[in-house]
């Protein structure tokens, strides 16, 4: 009993220490706080898991093919608030078979702010819309899982969004690719959860009549990204997880190519985007049969630019999240 009350009291103290944080995350952006440009609604979904990512733990009676259960419809929500943005995600998805599922990840950025010199220019809309299909393969050891992951970001965000004078793109004008692998297991009392993922960026590009027939060509392509996570996850009461996980983000430079259709030669430079970001994500969960919240945090422990000159702030994010499926696909478990 005083086991289950100590837990308890954990998982409340960590729940208002993050309320704490969201109203503190919320108050930053008065006070025009450093940002984070690279953790933007299109990765960070993909980087905090679900509860639906961590396998059914087995059960010594589980009857052959009660992996049927999970097929159907699911939603899932994934919600961020930093001093510079708040934006939400809703991910419908369909699983078609145990092993073939199908997402859509629609993002409406609720407020975004970006600073000019002193002056903050502010915007919100619809942002980048990721499609994903994604393969499950289950391992022999029981409770573990093998997930490939394939992403398509579409360029459905404005990226020529303006406040006044001053430009608040909300998306990258491009199409890029995510791809994921994935190791997961659960036994009833825990869950371990491993991905890698590597975003490719393709060029965002500007074309410029100079008069008599003749255009100038200019690319740019940001910074591809690879991440690697381990999350893990404690029972520690009859329906309450404990939730903490270390993530990676290591940064690629990013390019800019200049070309001009009379034949001058093209120019190519490095954008200085590269760098490395360890974060620590920090939060509790809840089981509610078909529903399963969870709120935590997204805390920067390291910023490292290669850029001398780059803003080496970053906030920290309160993030709140959920998935859910209707009660009649959660009965195998």
């Amino acid at each position: 009993m005083q086991r289950t009350m100590g837990s308890r009291a954990w998982v409340w103290g960590l729940a208002l220490v993050i309320l704490m944080t969201a109203g503190a995350a919320w108050g930053q952006q008065e006070e025009g706080e450093g940002g984070d440009p690279y953790m933007d609604p299109t990765m960070a979904p993909l980087i905090v898991p679900t509860a639906d990512e961590f396998p059914p733990a087995p059960a010594p009676d589980a009857a052959v093919g009660a992996d049927k259960s999970m097929m159907g419809v699911g939603v899932g929500g994934y919600f961020e608030v930093t001093g510079d943005q708040k934006a939400g995600l809703l991910t419908p998805s369909y699983r078609f078979s145990p092993a073939f599922v199908l997402k859509a990840r629609v993002p409406l950025i609720f407020e975004r702010t970006l600073h000019y010199w002193g002056t903050e220019a502010s915007a919100g809309g619809l942002g980048d819309v990721v499609l994903d299909a994604e393969y499950a393969r289950p391992l022999s050891a029981p409770g573990s899982i093998v997930r490939l992951q394939l992403s398509a970001k579409l360029p459905t965000g404005d990226e020529e969004k303006m406040d006044g004078i001053y430009a608040v793109p909300l998306g990258t004008g491009t199409l890029d690719l995510i791809g994921r692998a994935q190791y997961a297991r659960s036994t009833p009392t825990h869950g371990l959860l491993a991905s890698l993922l590597y975003r490719k960026n393709t060029p965002n590009e500007t074309i410029t009549d100079l008069g008599g027939g003749d255009t100038r060509t200019f690319e740019v392509t940001g910074a591809d990204q690879i991440v690697a996570t381990v999350f893990g996850r404690k029972l520690v009461g009859a329906k309450w997880w404990l939730n903490l996980g270390l993530g990676a983000t290591l940064l690629g430079d990013g390019k800019s190519k200049t070309t001009w259709s009379d034949g001058t030669p093209s120019t190519e430079s490095d954008l200085g985007m590269g760098g490395t970001l360890v974060d620590l994500y920090p939060g509790v969960g809840y089981a509610l049969g078909s529903l399963s919240p969870f709120l935590g945090l997204r805390v920067p422990v390291m910023t490292d630019y290669d850029n001398e000159f780059a803003d080496d702030e970053r906030d920290v994010a309160v993030v709140f999240q959920f998935s859910w499926r209707p009660t009649r696909l959660v009965e195998g478990e």
